[in-house]
């Protein structure tokens, strides 16, 4: 619980960021540190993608037996007033046990999520250049596993599936190649409310883990996002 509370404190924290406004300037490319400011401009609607790779952190059995391939985010946010924004969004990943974390064992977990998210982009620098987005998510997760398997002939894993609920702060820096469209890094924390048990899974025919304290499924994401945005909302912001 203590990572949930510190990784929202941060989060909100980062959303309280605030900036000085800059004066009015045509758009022009980005050549030299000379080159004038571009006028902050909000728009109604802004598909983001983003494409990382999970890391499973804090329960010690999840992070003995899986580790992260991939995740694709794709989604459309809402601008309500002055870069705060609402979206909705799916998500589609991958991890996976490979050679070096169970030998001679492999097998696969799907994660498919689906939510809703709370927001604000902020342009920060004088030359509002950059925008800084953070947002709180929350919605339904669905987990498939393949390639599970035990030991003993006639027995099966317990879990092979499930849906839950979970919890996801985000946050992004975008570099503005045009007025509306950028590209940067994006760091995601998950957090399903749902224990990883590797005894459910039957790893523990292949691994031993420790009994006490699971611990929630969670993991750390990195990698790059995407932003555009379409519509113009009011005027520009000097």
């Amino acid at each position: 619980m203590k990572n949930i509370f510190l990784v929202v404190f941060i989060f909100f924290v980062s959303l309280a960021f605030s900036q000085e406004e800059t004066a009015d300037a045509p758009v022009v490319a980005l050549q030299q540190d000379e080159s004038p400011a571009v006028p902050k401009q909000y728009y109604v609607f802004s598909p983001r993608v983003s494409v990382t790779v999970p890391h499973p952190i804090a329960n010690e059995a999840f992070r003995q037996s899986f580790v992260g391939v991939y995740e694709v985010s794709g989604g459309l946010n809402i601008n309500v007033f002055k870069g705060i924004f609402v979206g909705a969004f799916y998500k589609n990943g991958l991890l996976k046990i490979t050679e070096n974390k169970i030998p001679d064992f492999e097998a696969r977990m799907s994660i498919n999520n689906a939510g809703i998210k709370f927001g604000t982009d902020v342009y920060i620098g004088d030359k509002n250049r950059i925008i800084f987005s953070g947002s709180l998510a929350a919605g339904q997760n669905y987990t498939n596993y393949s390639g599970l398997r035990s030991k003993q002939i006639n027995k099966q894993p317990e879990l092979t599936s499930y849906s839950t609920s979970f919890l996801e702060p985000e946050l992004n820096l975008f570099f503005l190649v045009e007025q509306n469209f950028g590209i940067g890094l994006s760091v995601t924390y998950t957090l399903y409310n749902k224990e990883f048990n590797p005894y459910e899974l039957s790893l523990n025919d292949w691994q031993s883990f420790n009994k006490e304290n699971p611990g929630r499924t969670q993991y750390l994401s990195f990698g790059f996002g995407f932003y555009y945005s379409f519509l113009k909302k009011g005027k520009r912001v000097k």
